[in-house]
């Protein structure tokens, strides 16, 4: 009866809308962070809340509607020989959120967009329907893809894994967040990046994609911030800041 319903809106959607085409998607690959080391990162950067409400996959597409700030789009993706194709429209708001109220399952979470070298990483706090930190970065290429370098204060990596894809936390949640430790080395690592100095691959790659989707975020998605702006802190701070979640996760940690 509800997958019934969920097809019917969906052809609906998609016989009713004209979309515009975003050619093929990025490469990505995906990493789990810790949670102290996106706090901080969001601290220095500042945040801005999403929302994504998904429909169940028909076939090699889907669908789902995304929020941002004051802005909504209703995105199909199918999958193809040359890779993942993206089409979207734009949609009123009131409409997306009444759209996300059919759908089979949302995510919504904070997002801070931050430089590494040539590319762009995006750093995600999942608020819903569990609670998780990523990064994902995008690339122009599969050589650019295999040839970066994770960095130090990158945690372990979940691309091509269904369950940590926004669909997949979305649809079917997470039973438990994976723990990722800290240490000296993801500290002097996570320093780094703030200040803008990197390791020589991460500068390897050109022509690095442009952002497909534009930064903000919901109404109760928009800028997590009252302002909207980053809070200024100093280096300085983030490494205090970054001991003190370091002491308290070894304090934290059971004994054996």
């Amino acid at each position: 009866m509800v997958a019934g319903l969920y097809a019917a809106i969906y052809e609906s959607l998609i016989s009713a809308i004209h979309f515009q085409s975003f050619g093929i998607m990025p490469l990505q690959r995906r990493f789990l962070i810790s949670s102290s080391v996106a706090r901080l990162i969001q601290r220095e950067k500042g945040v801005y809340r999403q929302v994504e409400g998904f429909f169940p996959t028909q076939g090699d597409r889907l669908t789902f509607v995304h929020l941002e700030e004051n802005r909504a789009f209703l995105i199909l993706q199918t999958s193809g020989p040359n890779g993942e194709a993206e089409d979207r429209t734009e949609v009123p708001t009131p409409h997306a959120h009444a759209l996300l109220d059919v759908c089979a399952g949302e995510v919504d979470y904070a997002r801070t967009k931050l430089p590494i070298g040539s590319y762009t990483a995006l750093v995600d706090h999942i608020m819903r329907p569990c609670l998780l930190h990523l990064v994902t970065v995008e690339f122009g290429s599969l050589e650019e893809a295999r040839a970066f370098r994770p960095l130090e204060w990158f945690g372990p990596e979940v691309t091509g894994q269904a369950r940590f894809t926004n669909q997949g936390l979305a649809l079917n949640g997470l039973s438990e967040a994976p723990d990722v430790p800290l240490s000296n080395a993801t500290l002097n690592s996570l320093i780094d990046t703030l200040d803008n100095r990197f390791p020589a691959q991460a500068r390897m790659p050109i022509n690095p994609p442009k952002a497909k989707q534009d930064q903000g975020t919901r109404a109760s998605a928009g800028p997590a911030s009252g302002s909207g702006h980053a809070t200024e802190v100093s280096l300085e701070d983030i490494e205090e800041a970054m001991t003190r979640e370091m002491g308290l996760a070894m304090r934290n940690k059971p004994t054996s």
